[in-house]
């Protein structure tokens, strides 16, 4: 069995982008609009995450005024806050008699953005204000206020200006108004209008950095450098660097200040930007970081002290509505009896948010939490420690209950965290279990999970109790939302160190490594659930100042990178994420019964077919219970033998619930034997341990086998041979010699004359045997005599479809669907393109989904390829493409065919070789033409020029020239194409 190279597939991937990307702006230079169209809603296929090629080809439909580019935009203009896509979709609304939603545009473009660079946009603005009732319209351009109404009325945060204020870098808002009715794009929002994003490094003595403007993205932002003694200096970003993920499109303004410019100044440094905020990366000592050396300490024996009280430190900063929630969720887990006993230091780290600092002073007012408040922003590590400082002092020598402002924790969850610090003697830390929380992240071990709501939150940390009732599990790092900090280890390690941290990122794990040296340990809490909703302040710098810090934890405590990656190799976590799994997973049984689905994880047609039967178990009333293998450690991954993962929903609902076979077997079944199983549905088992195949009998339930290709009797599946060639069915002696040249695609290492054997016992014992046409039965019964296999098609081909006929005459565009590899026709259709391309005939292609190489069919210059299509997108891109008639190249006989079914859905007959359940299809429709199979190229290409349904003079020129190559039997299938 062979599989791909992620690494290899990744790079493919990234040159299609890339070479996609070059043809659609060559074709917008040209003015080719329909071109280049295609090219860039390819690119969003390969590459969805980069929503630049989005944005061009958005701009493009409005260019054309294509619907499309309403919804288009307004993805873009929310997800991105582009000026450009604001002001596109404000015309696209208007364009639309939109009038209301052109202003709403209009206004978000002024409120947020300096105005941009566009001549036509003032008639433009004032005919939208009209329009909207307002008197005119205002705006910032080039940092200064732009009025365009009669005697406005201006506030500057509330209170009424004598005329145009002159200095606007202190003022938060203006609203402006004209005879008590505001102006299109009141209120302004000055402070998001200044606000910037960056960060700076130190490099050589000196500080390097970059910094972005979204209000006005091509001006750079003019900083200030302050020192230890407040002397500054001014620092002009000259450098432009290209934008980068997440803030695809803001340009980054470089900057480099030299250890000579430093001179005569004294560290820290801080880098003021013009919304006042401090540069991410700052306050930095240039010298100290350049001369950072390993942290060293000497580790001794620890004991266990005294049960200390506990307070909870909460360093908060932005959203009011979370922070609140995280709050009350607190006071709750607290309880009545632990409310009172356990101080909640709030630290106000300079806000900017005035709803938030009005509701923790409510919160403080009324006796909830201790309030500390800082005049300006320190970053999480700044603001950490100096709530950490003000709870000693309110109960000296206490535990700590460290929590970010986006949590939700839920009752009893400090208690059981204060806890596992008293498990064993030297424990300095203990985090829980969430979905966001790297090493602990739950489900999903990689993180990325959706956070619950406190409901929710509440019922895992239940079944997290249940599940790991007193498990604690070392683990190299606490993580920083949801930690809980042992006293003795705080006087011992000291606090986070903000000198090299600034405003966060790799704090706590520097200071967990620092208690490792000293001798203490770190555990995690499977026992405890904390949902946390993973808020980020520092916008585009994030990824940037993550790295940085990274780099700073690496250098001073070296190896600490392999140790992380150690820690994922062994996982010493799985146990407890599995039989938390399990238990949310029985917390779910049905009590009506269930019914097991076995198959592989490849997704296509057989995925679809199992969504569709999992949907009618459930209408059904019965729990569908879905098998397949994982591949997600490397043992499975090396011996394409996966561990059998449980679902019962989506694909990754309990990710954790794996056995590996054969050893946890008789585990699994015990598992199943709970839900009262009605039968197992043998779909597929590639990528399974054989002992899977025995599931139905160790549940002593009946089995029942749904076809889906000739596993049963092929170990390469698809009748396809060493030649990529259908191979004929031969004899058992024909198979074995194929996989001695082709390999095989199963993993069972089985033989051919094992495999039929095999099959024919399990057909037997089979309560039934379900395939989906008629060519499948009697292939299957042609190797297995005896067996009576049920017809059940998958769709209903008797649906009314209405099919447009391909022209009379002239060139031709030529629909391929689906995924193309070598059975399902990649060479023929390579050939067909080469063919076209040499004899330049009037024929193009255009592939509805991927190939094993659009590279090389890219390169005829025939052949356009979408790209990967979701499920219900087919019909619309083949209606959009223009193409005319459908051709199915593929050349294995296939047991139903999704691809021609989206064909016909997209209005196309398809012209197809006469093999398979697609044959036998296209024959009971009339909804095409069968070609032989192994027709030569250029009859091929005729016929795709030529056929037409019901043209009685054409189809009787057609069918002498497809008498030439009769269909191939058996003996000759492998005849050359």
């Amino acid at each position: 069995m062979s599989t791909a190279d992620p690494d290899a597939v990744r790079q493919r991937r990234h040159a299609e982008a890339a070479d996609a990307w070059v043809r659609g702006r060559k074709a917008l230079n040209a003015g080719d609009l329909a071109t280049a169209l295609f090219w860039l809603e390819r690119v969003g296929r390969i590459a969805p995450q980069d929503p630049r090629a989005a944005f061009e080809r958005a701009l493009t439909l409005a260019a054309i005024q294509d619907p499309a580019a309403e919804p288009a935009l307004h993805a873009i203009a929310t997800a991105h806050d582009l000026a450009g896509a604001w002001l596109a979709l404000a015309r696209v609304r208007w364009r639309a008699h939109d009038r209301s939603g052109a202003a709403t545009a209009l206004a978000t473009l002024f409120q947020r953005h300096e105005l941009p660079d566009d001549p036509d946009l003032a008639a433009f603005a004032a005919a939208v204000a009209e329009a909207a009732g307002a008197p005119g319209w205002c705006a910032i351009a080039d940092g200064a206020l732009a009025l365009h109404a009669a005697t406005p009325t201006i506030r500057a945060d509330g209170v009424e200006c004598p005329g145009l204020p002159r200095k606007l870098a202190h003022i938060s808002t203006l609203q402006i108004e004209a005879a008590g009715i505001p102006l299109l794009g009141s209120t302004l929002n000055l402070a998001t209008l200044r606000r910037t994003g960056g960060i700076a490094h130190a490099e050589r003595g000196g500080i390097t950095g970059w910094v972005t403007h979204p209000a006005a993205p091509d001006r750079a932002p003019k900083l200030e450098l302050i020192d230890r003694h407040g002397t500054s200096r001014a620092i002009h970003p000259r450098r432009r660097l290209p934008p980068d993920a997440p803030a695809w499109f803001l340009p980054r303004h470089a900057f480099r200040i030299g250890a000579k410019v430093l001179q005569g100044l004294q560290p820290p440094f801080r880098i003021v930007t013009p919304d006042g905020t401090l540069l991410h990366g700052t306050p930095l000592d240039p010298a100290m970081l350049t001369d950072l050396a390993p942290f060293r300490a000497r580790s001794r024996p620890r004991t266990k002290p005294a049960t200390a009280g506990l307070c909870a430190v909460m360093p908060v900063y932005r959203n009011a509505a979370a922070t609140l929630a995280a709050l009350r969720s607190l006071y709750a887990a607290l309880g009545p009896k632990r409310v009172g006993t356990v101080p909640i230091v709030v630290v106000d780290d300079a806000s900017p948010e005035p709803d938030l600092v009005r509701m923790i002073d409510a919160e403080h007012q009324v006796g909830r939490i201790h309030l500390r408040r800082h005049r300006h922003n320190r970053g999480f590590p700044g603001a950490a420690n100096a709530g950490i400082s003000a709870a000693r002092r309110l109960l000296p020598g206490c535990d700590i209950l460290l929590l970010n402002a986006d949590i939700l924790i839920p009752p009893g969850a400090p208690a059981r965290l204060q806890a596992a610090l008293y498990a064993s003697d030297a424990i300095a830390s203990a985090t829980p279990l969430s979905n966001e929380a790297t090493i602990l992240s739950y489900p999903a071990p990689q993180g990325g999970n959706p956070p619950p709501d406190l409901a929710a939150t509440i019922r895992l940390d239940r079944l997290a109790r249940r599940a790991n009732p007193a498990g604690i599990v070392e683990i190299p790092t606490a993580i920083g939302f949801c930690m809980a900090i042992r006293h003795d280890a705080l006087d011992a390690t000291g606090r986070f160190d903000q000198r090299l941290f600034a405003q966060g990122y790799g704090e706590e794990n520097d200071w967990c490594r620092r208690a490792a040296a000293l001798g203490f340990r770190h555990v995690g809490v499977p026992g405890v659930y904390v949902a946390h909703h993973a808020n980020t302040s520092f916008g585009a710098a994030a990824s940037s100042l993550c790295a940085r810090n990274l780099t700073i934890l690496e250098r001073r405590h070296p190896g600490y990178h392999a140790l992380i990656a150690a820690h994922h190799a062994d996982d010493p976590l799985q146990p407890a994420r599995f039989r938390l799994d399990r238990a949310r997973f029985q917390s779910a049984t049905s009590g009506t019964g269930a019914v097991v689905l076995v198959s592989h994880d490849h997704g296509g047609g057989i995925a679809r077919v199992i969504a569709a039967r999992m949907a009618s178990l459930r209408a059904a009333g019965l729990r569908p219970i879905l098998i397949q293998p994982d591949f997600s450690d490397p043992a499975s991954r090396a011996s394409f033998i996966g561990t059998a993962r449980l679902t019962d929903d989506a694909p990754q609902d309990y990710p954790n619930l794996c056995y590996a076979m054969p050893d946890r077997f008789a585990a699994l079944v015990a598992l199943l034997r709970r839900e009262t199983v009605r039968h197992v549905e043998f779909h597929h088992t590639l990528g399974h341990h054989p002992i899977i195949r025995d599931l139905a009998t160790a549940l002593d339930v009946p089995a029942e086998h749904i076809i889906h290709d000739y596993a049963s009797f092929c170990k390469r599946v698809n009748l396809i041979g060493p030649a990529r060639r259908y191979c004929g069915e031969p004899d058992v002696a024909g198979c074995d010699a194929c996989i001695a040249a082709a390999g095989s695609e199963l993993t069972d290492p089985i033989s051919p004359a094992a495999l039929v054997t095999r099959s024919r016992a399990e057909f037997r014992a089979a309560r039934r045997i379900s395939v989906p046409s008629a060519d499948v039965q009697a292939r299957l019964q042609r190797h297995f005599p005896g067996i009576k296999p049920t017809i059940t098609p998958w769709e209903d081909d008797t649906a009314p479809l209405a099919l447009r006929a391909p022209p009379t005459a002239g060139a031709r565009l030529i629909a391929v669907v689906g995924g193309i590899g070598p059975a399902k026709g990649f060479d023929v259709l390579l050939d067909c393109a080469r063919d076209a391309a040499s004899n330049n005939l009037p024929l193009r292609f255009v592939l509805i989904g991927t190939s094993e190489d659009d590279a090389a069919l890219i390169a005829t210059g025939r052949v356009l390829i979408t790209g990967a299509y979701q499920e219900g997108e087919a019909a619309g891109l083949i209606a959009r493409s223009g193409a005319q008639l459908g051709f199915l190249p593929s050349i294995w006989p296939e047991t139903w065919c999704f691809a021609l079914s989206e064909a016909w859905r997209g209005g196309l007959y398809v012209v197809g070789f006469d093999l398979g359940a697609p044959a036998a299809r296209i024959k009971a429709t009339g909804r095409g033409f069968l070609l032989p199979l192994g027709l030569p190229t250029a009859r091929i290409n005729q016929t795709l020029l030529a056929w037409r349904p019901n043209l009685g003079n054409l189809n009787n020129r057609i069918q002498p020239l497809m008498s030439s190559a009769p269909a191939p039997t058996p003996a000759d299938a492998n005849q050359p194409s």
